[in-house]
C-alpha cells in the first residue's frame, strides 16, 4: 500500500513539473485533461473555464483534439457544472449524476459512467478559476482526495501565468473600489461635460462661383458642340452651333420677297407721275417694303442666334459633348456652363440622418480625396431649408461653403469629404447622440 502511494506521490512530483514547464495555455489544457489519469483513473476528463458572464464552458476534453461545443455530451457535463448548487464548491465533491438528472428532469446518456468528480482549480491571487471534472465508474479514495486537492492549487498558480495582468474586470475593481470609486466618478463626470464643438462629415465637391450658363435661345435641334469639358475659351469664342438648314431657307425666301417688294414699289413710283391710280398705292407698297424688311431681318438675326458665343472668358464645363449632337433642346434649356477657375465654392451634400445645428458662417475643413491629408478651410455662406436627393440618391441637405483668402485654389469638379463644425455640447451628447437618436425611434418615444 505504502509502495502504491510512493509511486502516485512520484507521478504527482512528475504532473507539476509538465505543468510548470507548460509553454502555452493549450498545451496546459491538454496536460490538466489527460496527464492526470496518472493519479487517478477516470474514464473521461472536462476542463471547465470561468468566461466573463460568469459561467463555465468546456474548454478541452481528455482524448480529443477539439471541442464540439454543441455535443449533447458537452451541453450536459456544463449544464451539471452549472447549477447553483455547483458552480462556487470549495472542496472537491462528488456527483452523482443519475440522481442529478432525474431531479432536474435531464436525459442521462445510457453509457456515461454515473460518478463526476468536480475538482476546482483555485488561484491564491485571482480565486476560483474553473473545474476539472472527472467522469468514472466509482467513487475516489481518501487518499486520492488528496491529490487531487494538491493538484487543485497546482493547476490555479500554472492558470495564473497565462492570464492578462490587466483584465477589464480587475481594471473596474481596481478604480471603481474604495477611496478611488469617488475619484473616478468626478473623474468622468468632468470629463463627459466637458464643451466639445459638435462636428460632421459629408461628401463636398468643388464648383464655380458666379457661372455664366449657356442656354438656348430658340427651340431647336443641337448640330454640333465646338468646345471639349475643360476648354479654355475667351469671350466671342464659338461654343456651339444649332441646327440652321430651315432658318437659311426662311432668309433666303423672306430676301427674295424683299426684292419682289422693292421691284413693284419702284414700279408703281414711275407710273405714279402719270397714274393717279398708281400714286395712291405707292404707301401701301411702302409698308410691305418695310414689312419684309423686318421678315428678312428676323430670320437674319434667328440664323446668326445659331452660332452660340461665349459672353466672358473662362472654362467651358460640359459633359459628354457627342450625345448632344442631334438632340433637339427648348428655349432657355442648358447646354453648357462657362466658370471662371480662380472662383470657386464648395457645394456640399449633408445627409439628413447627419445634420447638426449649424450656425451663420460656421467653420469647414475641405479634404479633397487627391490630398486627404491637409485641408481646406473656408465657411458655410448657405443652407437650405429643404433637402434633396444628392447625386449618390441620399436624401441630403444643400449647403455651399466659401473658400479662405490665400489658399491654393482647387481644380474644379474635384471631391472630397467636407468636415463641418457645429454648435457646442457636452462631450456625452457629441458621444451618445446618434445612440439616442436611434433608441428614440426604437422604442418610439
Amino acid at each position: 500500500m505504502n509502495e502504491d502511494k510512493n509511486i502516485k506521490i512520484a507521478r504527482l512530483i512528475g504532473l507539476e513539473k509538465k505543468v510548470r514547464e507548460a509553454l502555452s495555455k493549450d498545451e496546459l489544457n491538454f496536460i490538466l485533461v489527460n496527464e492526470i489519469r496518472e493519479i487517478v483513473d477516470f474514464t473521461n476528463a472536462f476542463l471547465l473555464k470561468q468566461t466573463p458572464t460568469g459561467t463555465f464552458n468546456v474548454e478541452a476534453i481528455s482524448d480529443l483534439a477539439i471541442v464540439d461545443r454543441t455535443a449533447p455530451l458537452v451541453t450536459f457535463i456544463e449544464k451539471i457544472v452549472n447549477h447553483k448548487d455547483h458552480n462556487q464548491p470549495k472542496d472537491i465533491i462528488n456527483i452523482d449524476i443519475q440522481d442529478f438528472a432525474k431531479k432536474n428532469k435531464l436525459t442521462k446518456n445510457k453509457n456515461l459512467p454515473n460518478i463526476l468528480i468536480l475538482i476546482p482549480i483555485h488561484s491564491p491571487q485571482k480565486g476560483h478559476q474553473g473545474f476539472v471534472a472527472i467522469n468514472k465508474e466509482s467513487e475516489i479514495n481518501d487518499s486520492e482526495i488528496e491529490l487531487l486537492k494538491h493538484l487543485s492549487g497546482t493547476f490555479g498558480h500554472a492558470f495564473n501565468s497565462f492570464i492578462s495582468t490587466f483584465p477589464i474586470k480587475e481594471s473596474l475593481k481596481k478604480y471603481f473600489s474604495g477611496k478611488n470609486k469617488w475619484k473616478t466618478i468626478v473623474i468622468i463626470l468632468l470629463i463627459i461635460f466637458f464643451p466639445v464643438s459638435m462636428t460632421t462629415t459629408a461628401p463636398v465637391e468643388v464648383v464655380a462661383k458666379n457661372p455664366s450658363l449657356i442656354t438656348a435661345p430658340f427651340n431647336g435641334v443641337i448640330k454640333k458642340i465646338i468646345v471639349n469639358n475643360n476648354d479654355t475659351v475667351e469671350s466671342g469664342d464659338l461654343l456651339a452651333v444649332l441646327e440652321d438648314n430651315d432658318l437659311i431657307n426662311q432668309y433666303n425666301l423672306a430676301k427674295q420677297t424683299l426684292q419682289v417688294a422693292e421691284k413693284e414699289l419702284l414700279r408703281t413710283r414711275q407710273s405714279s407721275f402719270s397714274d393717279n391710280t398708281e400714286k395712291s398705292k405707292l404707301a401701301e407698297l411702302q409698308s410691305q417694303v418695310l414689312l419684309k424688311k423686318a421678315e428678312m431681318n428676323y430670320a437674319n438675326e434667328k440664323l446668326e442666334m445659331t452660332k452660340i458665343l461665349s459672353s466672358i472668358n473662362g472654362v467651358a464645363i460640359v459633359e459628354n459633348t457627342l450625345d448632344w449632337q442631334g438632340k433637339p433642346v427648348n428655349v432657355g434649356e442648358k447646354i453648357m456652363t462657362i466658370a471662371d477657375p480662380n472662383l470657386v465654392e464648395f457645394l456640399i451634400w449633408l445627409p439628413v440622418k447627419d445634420s447638426i445645428i449649424i450656425n451663420n458662417k460656421a467653420k469647414v475643413k475641405i479634404f479633397l480625396d487627391i490630398n486627404p491629408i491637409n485641408s481646406l478651410k473656408g465657411k458655410v455662406l448657405r443652407a437650405s431649408y429643404k433637402p434633396y436627393l444628392s447625386p449618390s440618391e441620399v436624401l441630403s441637405y444643400k449647403l455651399v461653403s466659401s473658400l479662405n483668402e490665400n489658399q491654393e485654389i482647387p481644380r474644379l469638379g474635384l471631391r472630397g469629404t467636407a468636415k463641418i463644425y457645429g454648435s457646442r455640447v457636452t462631450l456625452f451628447y457629441y458621444l451618445f447622440r446618434k445612440p439616442i437618436t436611434y433608441m428614440r425611434q426604437f422604442i418610439g418615444i
